[in-house]
């Protein structure tokens, strides 16, 4: 899948901050979101929104921090660009039990879109 291809180490991991405040934004639940394929950490600190992938099949991962933040008050959007590709993770407001995870590739084509649960423990 094109996430492995920008898969980082963590000694080259990609950081931004850059960040756009909407008034009355809903902050995301810091959590970690799952799937049997793919694993999201999501985390809000110092005004900065993170987020920590994971391919679960060869534990690849990423991590950016600085989202975008758009959308409306009961359905936000939270944007990560790493050199184009965009990580985007959609969350209702009235459900924090759940997130639509879509990583969109410089050209706008949608490589991966599936919805995560919300899972206490991340192992």
């Amino acid at each position: 899948m094109p996430l492995v291809a920008q898969a980082t180490t963590p000694e080259a991991v990609y950081s931004r901050s850059h960040q756009v405040a909407i008034a009355g934004a809903d902050l995301p639940s810091d959590g970690f979101y799952t799937d049997r394929d793919w694993s999201v950490a999501l985390s809000y600190s110092d005004g900065v929104y993170k987020y920590y992938g994971t391919k679960n099949r060869d534990q690849s991962h990423i991590s950016l921090s600085g989202a975008v933040v758009s959308g409306t008050k009961s359905r936000r959007i939270y944007t990560w660009n790493n050199n184009g590709t965009k990580y985007r993770v959609t969350r209702q407001t009235s459900d924090n039990s759940n997130i639509r995870l879509q990583v969109v590739s410089p050209k706008g084509v949608v490589v991966l879109n599936r919805l995560l649960k919300l899972t206490d423990d991340p192992s």
